[in-house]
């Protein structure tokens, strides 16, 4: 099979292992449905941040290249009402720098393997990545940028906040050629094995994601080669690469961090309901998994800054209320 290299997105082995085995915890000690919903969608909807500004901060790098990819992330607060902090609070140069034990929401790097990022409260799950460890990988940026540098930070900045890949949607089944793509995957430079392709590359289940038809042109499809698809050129998942949101993306953006108190409002009580009825369902175990819930819960309780964050709901809705995006 002659074929181009392609080197797919995928996690470092120690944080793969990380996220199995939190995985299997939770199944092991969890109902499948939890207040009435699905366990993957109540998993998924944690996912999704609270907060409404996420700080950010860098290891490695410059600040010309601080800046290019800040302003680059940003477009996704231009359709999702959530920011991105990145330190230039004076209008600077003078970006978030990550130091030892960093506790910022996205921590980035550059000297890890491939690009990648943790999806939405993963990179603040301890039993994921500890305090100070990366939580977005930029592989060489701050050495060389690639031609199409701005679609992967779009990309990986998509999966912060929460945002899977589209062409695991469970709207459509993407022909692949599963024979060819464990085989090829196998080998160097990915050397994948059979679990790890399905895990980046299987349809994910229904029942636990809000999600649209699918969307050849989001941000968050890869640009695979035809030789992947038993059609070939002619599969609907054989597209070029994205660099630039799509329609479908910045709708999806709006409704998973709404411009509405109402909606707001809504999803919150939900997870809280979510996590009242697991921390129950799990009973007296002290476990880690139960207590990981717990610790969640408090979080929404006590956060000072979500209350401040809706405030400015008020603020906005009272200087122009026509700048909502309605859920």
């Amino acid at each position: 099979m002659k074929t181009k290299i392609q080197i797919l997105e995928g996690y470092p082995e120690k944080i793969k292992s990380r996220l199995e085995l939190r995985e299997s915890k939770r199944r092991k000690s969890l109902p499948a449905y939890i207040n009435g919903d699905r366990f993957e969608l109540v998993m998924e909807d944690l996912k999704l941040w609270r907060v409404g500004t996420l700080k950010v901060s860098f290891r490695g790098g410059n600040s010309a290249l601080h800046k290019l990819i800040a302003d680059t992330a940003s477009q996704w607060s231009e359709y999702a009402n959530i920011k991105f902090d990145f330190g230039n609070y004076t209008g600077n140069s003078s970006f978030r720098s990550w130091k030892v034990n960093d506790t910022s929401h996205i921590r980035v790097g550059f000297d890890q393997e491939g690009y990648w990022s943790l999806v939405g409260t993963d990179s603040s799950d301890e039993s994921i990545v500890p305090d100070g460890e990366i939580s977005l990988n930029l592989q060489g940026f701050d050495q060389n940028l690639p031609s199409d540098w701005e679609g992967t930070v779009l990309h990986e900045f998509g999966h912060a906040l929460g945002f899977h890949h589209e062409h695991q949607t469970p709207a459509f089944t993407c022909d692949f050629d599963w024979d060819k793509l464990y085989e090829y995957l196998a080998g160097p430079p990915n050397n994948w094995s059979r679990a790890t392709v399905d895990h980046n590359l299987k349809q994910l289940p229904g029942g636990g994601l809000t999600y649209s038809p699918h969307d050849a042109s989001s941000i968050m499809h890869y640009s695979f080669p035809d030789w992947m698809f038993v059609k070939g050129k002619e599969s609907p998942c054989c597209t070029s690469r994205n660099n630039v949101l799509s329609p479908e993306d910045k709708t999806m953006a709006s409704k998973a961090y709404p411009n509405a108190i109402e909606a707001h409002s809504r999803i919150d009580k939900r997870k809280k309901e979510h996590l009242a009825f697991t921390i129950k369902a799990l009973g007296d175990a002290g476990n880690d998994v139960k207590s990981n819930f717990v610790k969640h819960f408090d979080f929404l309780e006590k956060d000072t800054e979500y209350k401040n964050f809706l405030k400015g709901f008020t603020i906005a809705e009272s200087a122009d209320s026509k700048s909502k995006i309605q859920s």
